[in-house]
């Protein structure tokens, strides 16, 4: 037996309503008229149409604040991909630096070069969110 679910959770809503409220529902809906107490669509346009854009502000004070939420965004988007960029490098060095040989501390085989791997990541990214050591800064001639 094949089901079409849309319509059949349609039917048995309609079924669980008040039939007096479904029948006045369907009739509004056939008419095109608003709900009980709701504005029509066209009403509530008009509505919104006749307040001021983010209250009294004018169209000068909306693009100044956009712009600057842009700007804001963007110098945001250039610290985290220079605190990204410096958290690889230290990532590199901190690997470098950890001992080779420790299998007691960091396991056998390829899952300890994983977690060994891991840990130099997670310690790159900590040293550059806290201000890193300005490897980014001076390469790339950026300011944080």
């Amino acid at each position: 037996m094949a089901i079409s679910p849309p319509s059949d959770i349609l039917s048995e809503v309609a079924r669980a309503a008040d039939p007096a409220r479904y029948q006045v529902a369907t009739q509004k809906l056939l008419t095109n008229a608003p709900a009980a107490g709701d504005a029509s669509f066209e009403d509530t346009v008009r509505a919104m149409s006749s307040r001021p854009v983010g209250g009294s502000a004018d169209i000068y004070q909306i693009r100044n604040s956009l712009r600057n939420d842009a700007e804001t965004t963007a110098a945001e988007k250039a610290k985290r991909t220079n605190q990204e960029f410096e958290a690889f490098i230290l990532q590199t060095f901190v690997e470098s630096m950890l001992p080779k040989n420790a299998d007691n501390t960091y396991g056998k085989g390829t899952a300890g070069s994983i977690w060994k791997s891991m840990m130099a990541e997670q310690i790159g990214t900590q040293v550059a969110r806290s201000g890193g050591i300005g490897i980014a800064q001076h390469i790339l001639g950026s300011k944080k």
